[in-house]
Formats: C-alpha cells, sequence, structure tokens
C-alpha cells in the first residue's frame, strides 16, 4: 500500500505542531508532499528563505538535494559573493563562458562592449540593478552618442553577463528582460546591380588587391576568408579554391588568422575564369615583392602548418579588412559609380542579388556557393527581386486564371522563317 501523504508539518489535538523529517543537523526537511512526490528543503548560503527540490522517492529528493547543496559550495569557493559586482561578473564571463564559444574576432568585440560596461555600471552590485537603473543607463549611452545599434549590441553582453548573476543565484531574475530594446536604425545596405559589379571589378584589376575585389563581388567571399588564403590552397589549373582559415582582428592584438566565421564557409569552392586570371598576377607580383624583400620576408603558421598567404603587404604581412576596404573604394570611383555605403560586404550582398534577381536561382544553391550556413541567412542579403515578382504573377495567372491568356511556350508555327 502506499505510503500516505502527511506533508511537511501536522497539528495534533493538543496544538502542537509537528514537523516531519526534520534533519538533526540543521541540513533540512524531508518529507511527503499531498502530490504524492517526495520534497527535500535547504537553505542557500545568504538566504533567509529556504528552497525545496522534488524527487519521486525519498532518496531520490535527497540525492537531488546534495546535488545542488555541492552546486552552491562551489559557486561560494570561487570569485562571486553576495555583493559581486557586474565588473566581476563581466570579466568572469568573458574569461570562463564567453572565451570558448566564439572565435578569437568575435571575442574582441565582446572585450570592447565588458569595456563600455564595466566603465559605466561596472562598479556596481549586479544585485542592485533593477529594469529602471538599466533604463537609464541605455538612455545615457545613446545619449553619449554611440549608434543605436551599438548599444543594442552592449544591451545583449548586458543580457548575458547577468544571466551568469541568475545562474549563480545572486538575483532572482535578469532585470534586462524588463526593458525594451532601442529602436535599431541601420543605413541602407547597398548591392550592385551585375553590370556595375562587373565595371567595378574591371576597375580593380590593376590594383595591388584588385583579386580580392574580385573574390569579394564575384565569388561572394567574406573578405576575411580572402585574407586568410593559402597558395595551398588553390588549384588555379582547376580553377579551385579551398577555404580552410580566415585572416581576422583581434581588439588590442591585430590581424591574425583563424577559423572560419561558421562551418558552411570552409570547403571548396569553384572559381571563375577571371578570378583565376587575376590570382595569377597576384602570384607574380608577391614574386617580385619577396624577392626585394629576401631574408626580412614574413612568415606565417595556422594550426601548427606554414601558411604561404595569397594576399600580403610588401614585407609579407597580414593583410587588414580596412586595405581590402578601400580598394573596393578606388575601384568603384574609377569605374564611376558612387562609392558612398559600398565596401567590402558589398561584394556578398551583390553576388546574392544578382544570382536570385537577375538569375533566377534557387536560394539554397546561392546559399552554397557563398558558403552560408543556412538558407534563411542568404535570403536576408537580398536587395532586390528584379522581375521575380512578375513572372511569378504571370506564371499564376497562367495557371490559375480562366480568363488569361496562357503563355505560349512554342514559338507560332505560322511565322516567317
Amino acid at each position: 500500500m502506499a505510503r500516505k501523504a502527511n506533508g511537511k508539518r501536522s497539528v495534533s489535538r493538543d496544538g502542537s505542531v509537528r514537523v516531519h523529517g526534520k534533519a538533526s543537523n540543521g541540513e533540512g526537511s524531508v518529507y511527503l508532499d499531498a502530490d504524492g512526490s517526495w520534497r527535500a528543503t535547504y537553505v542557500a548560503p545568504g538566504s533567509a528563505r529556504p528552497k525545496r527540490v522534488r524527487g519521486k522517492t525519498r532518496e531520490e529528493a535527497i540525492a537531488r538535494r546534495a546535488v545542488k547543496l555541492e552546486e552552491l559550495s562551489q559557486i561560494q569557493s570561487s570569485t562571486f559573493h553576495r555583493e559581486a559586482t557586474v565588473a566581476e561578473l563581466a570579466a568572469w564571463w568573458l574569461d570562463v563562458v564567453a572565451r570558448h564559444r566564439v572565435r578569437a574576432s568575435t571575442l574582441g568585440t565582446y572585450s570592447q562592449r565588458v569595456e563600455r560596461i564595466t566603465n559605466t555600471i561596472g562598479q556596481l552590485p549586479a544585485r542592485s540593478l533593477k529594469p529602471e537603473r538599466i533604463a537609464c543607463w541605455q538612455s545615457d549611452l545613446l545619449k553619449s552618442g554611440l549608434a543605436s545599434g551599438t548599444v543594442a549590441d552592449v544591451r545583449v553582453t548586458l543580457h548575458q553577463v547577468l544571466e551568469q548573476a541568475v545562474i549563480h543565484e545572486l538575483i532572482a531574475s535578469n532585470p534586462v528582460d524588463r526593458v525594451a530594446a532601442p529602436k535599431v536604425v541601420r543605413g541602407a545596405r547597398r548591392a550592385l546591380v551585375s553590370e556595375d559589379a562587373r565595371h567595378l571589378v574591371g576597375a580593380a584589376s590593376d590594383d595591388r588587391l584588385g583579386a580580392v575585389v574580385a573574390l569579394l563581388f564575384v565569388q561572394g567571399w567574406r573578405v576575411s576568408e580572402a585574407l586568410g588564403l593559402g597558395w595551398e590552397d588553390l588549384d588555379l589549373d582547376a580553377g579551385i579554391a579551398v577555404v580552410r582559415r580566415a585572416g581576422i582582428y583581434v581588439h588590442k592584438v591585430g590581424m591574425v588568422l583563424g577559423p572560419t566565421k561558421n562551418a558552411g564557409a570552409s570547403g571548396t569552392h569553384h572559381l571563375s575564369a577571371g578570378v583565376v586570371e587575376l590570382l595569377r598576377e597576384r602570384r607574380k607580383t608577391q614574386a617580385a615583392e619577396r624577392l626585394a624583400c629576401r631574408e626580412a620576408w614574413q612568415t606565417h603558421t595556422y594550426e601548427g602548418q606554414t601558411v604561404s598567404l595569397v594576399f600580403t603587404n610588401e614585407r609579407g604581412g597580414l593583410v587588414n579588412r580596412q586595405a581590402a576596404a578601400k580598394a573596393v573604394t578606388r575601384a568603384a570611383t574609377l569605374a564611376g559609380i558612387d562609392p558612398k555605403g559600398i565596401a567590402t560586404h558589398t561584394g556578398r550582398r551583390t553576388a546574392v542579388t544578382v544570382l536570385y534577381a537577375e538569375a533566377g536561382l534557387d536560394i539554397s544553391d546561392i546559399a552554397r556557393y557563398v558558403g552560408h550556413k543556412g538558407e534563411a541567412t542568404t535570403a536576408g542579403y537580398v536587395r532586390s527581386l528584379g522581375e521575380r515578382p512578375k513572372a511569378t504573377a504571370a506564371k499564376a495567372a497562367s495557371m490559375l486564371d480562366p480568363y488569361a491568356r496562357p503563355i505560349d511556350l512554342v514559338s507560332d508555327s505560322s511565322a516567317s522563317p
């Protein structure tokens, strides 16, 4: 027969209260609740109110309580304490959590955001942050002249930091959740039509980084992928390139070789004839630069392997993305295209938009071509639909509208030859 639930407390006829399952050493109580489950209570350090865990059996409830108490003991033995500041939490999150989840360039971006947080509200205890304080902090950042997008990004990082305070039971809930994010106003992100893209790539052909421009606007690569390309990754006779790494900027370090942004970027890419020709010219130019530099030429390694970079400065060093951006701007100006709003990532948006809007290719094929992890990301790069809506409407009418004339897919046999 199942044991009868008696609750944690019961009152006898004389009015005395009995606590069932009370532990003699102060660890808490263990009792059978009215719903048929076992409860074990414990008191967290620094807290006045007891907490409970549930189990199907008495032993399970006790075991779960033991796990909780062990977790709390580990937290108490760490750098966290009841008055832990936002700066302490942010530094811990950056070094212990974020460092192992993102690549070095993104970690550098997080470091910059943490600096903004630390310089503004870092001295405050995490438990003192209320929604109204978060709202004022966010407003002050906007008033200081920071772009709304930058403030929104810093806010996301603060939310991630304060989640650690929730996990470690320094606060009950994340106050950022109860403050509306700022409205983000972003400038228009351009994409060129195919004719302008061809003119721009042609104008860059004599530029020292002309092949970079071609990889951006013809192949749709990220600039980091182009700057991490090695001669070992190329088979120019077959027109093939393998993306294995990226040239990335790390805050307070500079340009380094690192992993690609996602797994979709890595792999084999088929190069156009024009891109192959520009890469051949780049090899000749670099050979002359290396000969002139001799022993001073810089060498590079990645994951223990020597890498002969395709794109370097005149002494063999890594090229930064600003140099690539200037090459794009020079090419646009030479081609008679307004350079405003045109940057390295314009090439990627251009390749996606042209292939979708003008060529009519399937978005999944385009995603594979440019190395996106998923089709949804590729769809977000489309800046124009071209004639696709009109063509879709015409096709729908021909197939579904009984009053529309069907599309004649066969040439008129009565027409003159």
